[in-house]
């Protein structure tokens, strides 16, 4: 009996670092590139995997929000290709993006 709940603790060891090597692979963004920009802030020491792995995950949707908010922007113009105003129109019609209102496009 004994021997059965350790192959249970197994098991779940076993699962939890298989769906922690799958969460690696669930983005599209690289891991180690944002583990590096990271890294240029001094104030860090150490970025867990973890960490790394949800502000890469965050930063995805946060592009595909932003993205889908300025095809709203192509579409409404009757055009087929993104342009940079769409991404500006973006920024200053959803209140969302009101951060990027002050940084330099140029």
């Amino acid at each position: 009996m004994l021997m059965a709940g350790n192959e249970e603790v197994l098991d779940e060891e076993k699962q939890l670092n298989e769906n922690a090597n799958a969460s690696i692979r669930l983005t599209k963004l690289p891991q180690t590139r944002v583990r590096n920009i990271i890294k240029l802030d001094h104030d860090v020491t150490l970025a867990s995997s973890e960490a790394v792995y949800l502000i890469t995950k965050t930063t995805e949707l946060f592009v595909e929000y932003f993205t889908k908010e300025a095809h709203k922007r192509t579409v409404e113009y009757k055009r087929k290709t993104l342009q940079r105003k769409d991404l500006d129109d973006a920024i200053k019609t959803t209140d969302h993006f009101a951060f990027l209102e002050d940084i330099p496009l140029d």
